[in-house]
């Protein structure tokens, strides 16, 4: 007997596909940038499955938000240690 129900990762591949066209005339760095949300739609999969949704594409969009969120948090975490790192107003130079 084989599975009668599409799983949730071949809905998102689907969907993917479905969004052939558009990749395809995007630049090939709005491409990459394409891929890399596309990307971060398949890590979430597993808890996508838990939903019983005919279409995954509102989970494949908040699945990109959470990676999208993951980067802002991480990299504001970077400018701040960096902040503290670096004195705010540098000594200002004496002209020879």
């Amino acid at each position: 007997m084989g599975r009668t129900l599409t799983t949730f990762t071949q809905l998102v591949w689907q969907e993917i596909e479905s969004l052939r066209r558009y990749r395809r005339a995007l630049r090939q760095e709005d491409q990459q940038a394409l891929d890399t949300l596309f990307a971060a739609a398949r890590r979430h999969s597993s808890a996508g499955a838990y939903l019983a949704r005919e279409t995954p594409f509102e989970i494949m969009l908040l699945s990109m938000l959470i990676e999208q969120q993951k980067q802002l948090v991480a990299l504001t975490r970077k400018v701040a240690d960096l902040e503290t790192r670096v004195p705010a107003d540098p000594p200002a130079r004496v002209a020879s």
